[in-house]
């Protein structure tokens, strides 16, 4: 059982042709998933956001959840392109107050809405970039405005 340690020097039997001339081959592991990107698992550690009311923070594309805490202030967010397929989801953290969560996409795909909005702790959105373009997927309770 190799559980949860693979590596990415890790080996994989393949056996390549089965149905004409089968030949045993090897691949590693990180040549399996060279293609698919880091921001597709989302068991990694989320980028958290403390706002401050005036300092724009980038939310990163990189990481697939940001946290985001409004409690003592507004916290106004913006979202670069991702890559093609992408899923981001921002939840606000936040442990009272309404203090807004305001995001805003470099390019949002919903109707004349140019940014999201998380009024109150709990809320969330679920995005997709697709096209060139970020859709609303999903979430809680937001706005798009």
């Amino acid at each position: 059982e190799l559980g949860d340690a693979l590596a990415s020097v890790d080996l994989f039997h393949v056996v390549d042709d089965p149905s004409g001339t089968p030949i045993n081959k090897k691949i590693t592991a990180e040549d399996v998933f060279n293609n698919i990107p880091t921001w597709v698992g989302l068991n990694s550690t989320s980028q958290a956001i403390t706002g401050d009311g005036s300092t724009s923070t980038a939310i990163e594309v990189t990481n697939p959840v940001t946290e985001v805490n409004a409690t003592s202030a507004a916290a106004p967010c913006t979202l670069a392109d991702g890559a093609n397929g992408q899923i981001k989801t921002i939840l606000n953290t936040s442990t009272s107050g309404t203090n807004a969560v305001t995001i805003t996409p470099s390019n949002l795909k919903a109707g004349s809405a140019t940014a999201i909005v998380l009024n109150k702790p709990g809320e969330s959105v679920t995005l997709i970039f697709k096209n060139s373009n970020w859709y609303i997927v999903g979430g809680y309770d937001y706005s798009a405005v």
